[in-house]
């Protein structure tokens, strides 16, 4: 998987969906966690050791915390994967609510 295109698709989606920016960021937040990588620990564990998390990382930490007790391996791994993916398509929300407003 390509994290971009993936983020971009995944923003375009949100944005179909609710046609209002404010409601797509929620709308993200939806998408990403039932996406496959936010779901299942293989996944997570493949997407985590080929993309780089650090963005993903650091919004978890401000969110209170990577890891919470009781934690497994899989389930941070698809909590990092999560927040990774959702940061990204915010982003590429962001870049297209820039593009929109432009045109």
């Amino acid at each position: 998987m390509n994290l971009y295109t993936e983020a971009i698709e995944i923003a375009k989606e949100a944005y179909e969906d609710t046609k209002c920016f404010d409601r797509a960021y929620d709308r993200i937040h939806e998408i990403c966690d039932g996406h496959e990588i936010s779901i299942y620990y293989y996944k997570a564990i493949q997407f985590c050791a080929e993309h780089p998390t650090h963005r993903g990382e650091e919004y978890l930490e401000d969110c209170g915390g990577i890891a919470q007790d009781g934690d497994t391996f899989g389930s941070i791994a698809c909590r990092i994967a999560y927040a990774t993916l959702l940061v990204s398509a915010q982003d590429a929300l962001s870049e297209l609510q820039d593009e929109m407003e432009a045109a």
